[in-house]
């Protein structure tokens, strides 16, 4: 379980994050949503240590902030906007490796890391790609492995910052569905920041909205995303359907 009690970022005297707390539990993924520059990003980089940030936040009863970033490190998986280390000269194959057994000082790869290493491949459907070279493919394959990478470490939190950005449709919809099975198969809380409300509705269990640094509604997805709620964040009427599988779409009509 996810606790976070009065997280808050400032920079210099500006408060982005005012005062955030909630909790999550294991098994559930939270899709972070809001305006440009509500805080989203910066919620996520508190989290993961990438920004300084005042509050609480656990996970499993073990306090992240207490924590070195080495320790941090072991219990989240990160995967940020962009994955652009293209100049590693290392493969798809041997990054995996590389990720659990960097504290291996002669770098021998146990029987167990290569089977996991392979596992984690078929999984996100980077079979075909793991001799290659980051610098040799496009954004949307780095955000692909930079996800491997992230699940490689079996983390206890997942936070994804704009996952789908660089991704087609196909692609988009593959990751999230990832994403949402790891997460209950393995009983680990998920955040993630998105923009695109429908994938919200199909993929996450809660959603929070943010405003201005703060939380403007947060509980169960088809609670939050209502036409209402929607028009008082964004600024836009709407209407949202059930569709023939089950799950509700979101239909922007005009701008208030």
């Amino acid at each position: 379980m996810l606790n976070v009690n009065q997280l808050a970022v400032s920079i210099g005297r500006h408060e982005i994050l005012k005062p955030v707390s909630f909790d999550l539990a294991a098994g559930q993924s939270l899709a972070l949503l809001g305006r440009n520059g509500a805080g989203k990003s910066t919620l996520v980089k508190g989290l993961a240590g990438l920004v300084n940030a005042s509050g609480l936040a656990k996970i499993g009863g073990l306090s992240l902030t207490e924590m070195t970033a080495k320790e941090r490190s072991k219990q989240i998986g990160y995967v940020a906007q962009d994955f652009s280390s293209t100049s590693v000269r290392l493969c798809v194959f041997e990054l995996l490796l590389l990720a659990q057994n960097s504290q291996n000082m002669n770098f021998r790869a146990s029987p167990e890391s290569l089977v996991l290493a392979q596992e984690m491949l078929e999984r996100l459907n980077l079979t075909h790609l793991s001799e290659r070279m980051l610098s040799e493919m496009s954004g949307g394959q780095r955000q692909m492995v930079a996800l491997a990478l992230a699940l490689i470490h079996q983390p206890k939190l997942l936070l994804l910052d704009e996952p789908t950005s660089a991704l087609d449709l196909a692609n988009q919809l593959q990751l999230l569905q990832v994403v949402r099975d790891y997460t209950k198969e393995h009983n680990i809380v998920t955040i993630m920041v998105l923009h695109d409300l429908n994938l919200a509705h199909r993929f996450a269990d809660r959603t929070m909205i943010l405003e201005s640094g703060r939380i403007a509604a947060e509980g169960e997805t088809h609670q939050v995303l209502t036409p209402q709620q929607i028009a008082q964040s964004y600024g836009i009427h709407c209407e949202v359907f059930t569709g023939s599988d089950g799950y509700r779409s979101i239909h922007p009509l005009a701008s208030l």
